[in-house]
């Protein structure tokens, strides 16, 4: 889906479990508001990107926090290596 040009003011970048999020705001009829979003993985020939796009929400918040937990649920459970429940008992 294209992004309006009023909604390019509307745009928050964030990093994610090492990966890049863009999530673009638009309000829409009746005061409500719904999240396009992208999240983009890995480097070079490896990189992956997957789209998603929330339901109408009556404020930019709750858009947001739906977006967030999309976002969040694309990315699935990443484990840190540095974090890892492996322990080492060396």
């Amino acid at each position: 889906m294209p992004i309006i040009p009023d909604a390019k003011k509307d745009i928050k970048d964030l990093i994610v479990a090492g990966c890049r999020v863009q999530l673009f705001f638009r309000a829409i009829e009746r005061g409500q508001w719904t999240v396009q979003g992208t999240v983009r993985c890995g480097v070079d020939d490896h990189a992956a990107e997957q789209s998603f796009c929330t339901a109408s929400y009556p404020t930019r918040e709750e858009a947001e926090q739906e977006a967030l937990k999309q976002a969040a649920d694309l990315l699935g459970n990443n484990v840190d290596r540095n974090t890892s429940r492996i322990i080492n008992w060396n």
